[in-house]
């Protein structure tokens, strides 16, 4: 599988996180940075998350997409969109609820954005591994075959 990358850029005054090949973990502190920026505006109307060139994304990634959609709703009221054309992706996406926090469009984006590769932070293992805690725990929220899915995994994690 390719390996991947995250890219950012502004269309039509929205933010757009679009994930680039295959999405792993240690892509997590690279991500977590950027919805943290987006968490410290005044005002954010809508976000954007293109999946279109996304080929794996594993649960963690998953994960900080559904928190960072559970704190747009809190913070700023705002259902974030996913575009994914790819079909299993779509499905993985349906299959975790996502259907629930995000609006999923399996159109591309109009017209082509310019987009900015973000550079990757490295963090140590500890916070990695809370990372990853943080991000199943925010799946596990949306329903309860993802609460059955990943409380293992939670539970081996906090007790390691």
């Amino acid at each position: 599988m390719n390996s991947g990358k995250i890219l950012a850029a502004e269309y039509c005054h929205m933010p757009v996180l679009k994930l680039v090949g295959d999405v792993r973990v240690l892509m997590s502190s690279t991500i977590d940075n950027y919805f943290s920026s987006l968490y410290s505006k005044a005002i954010l109307d809508a976000m954007i998350v293109d999946l279109t060139d996304t080929t794996g994304i594993d649960s963690t990634a998953l994960g900080l997409l559904a928190k960072m959609a559970i704190q747009l709703r809190n913070r700023f009221n705002v259902k974030p969109s996913i575009i994914s054309t790819n079909p299993d992706i779509t499905k993985i996406l349906k299959g975790m609820s996502f259907d629930i926090i995000f609006d999923i469009d399996e159109e591309p984006l109009g017209a082509e954005a310019k987009f900015d590769e973000l550079n990757h932070i490295s963090e140590a293992e500890s916070v990695i591994k809370q990372k990853v805690i943080v991000a199943h725990q925010a799946l596990m929220t949306l329903s309860n075959d993802n609460k059955l899915e990943f409380q293992d995994l939670v539970s081996a994690l906090k007790n390691n």
